[in-house]
């Protein structure tokens, strides 16, 4: 079989660990409205952008996989 393609990008998602400048961070929940997304943290109220966030990238593969059975 060969090597798979794969395509890394920071994935935003409930409890997931982030950096805010220096400060460690848990996301609470994210909002996508009229093509923008939010990532809202635990402990604030107000929103962040997601560029404004460390976050480590989660690797999607780009091939097809057969089903395992």
């Amino acid at each position: 079989m060969r090597d798979a393609a794969y395509y890394y990008m920071p994935l935003f998602r409930p409890g997931a660990p982030v950096m805010l400048g220096s400060r460690h961070e848990t996301v609470s929940h994210v909002v996508v409205r009229r093509y923008a997304m939010m990532v809202y943290l635990e402990g604030h109220e107000n929103p962040v952008h997601p560029e404004s966030l460390k976050l480590e990238p989660t690797a999607f593969q780009l091939t097809r996989r057969p089903d395992k059975y």
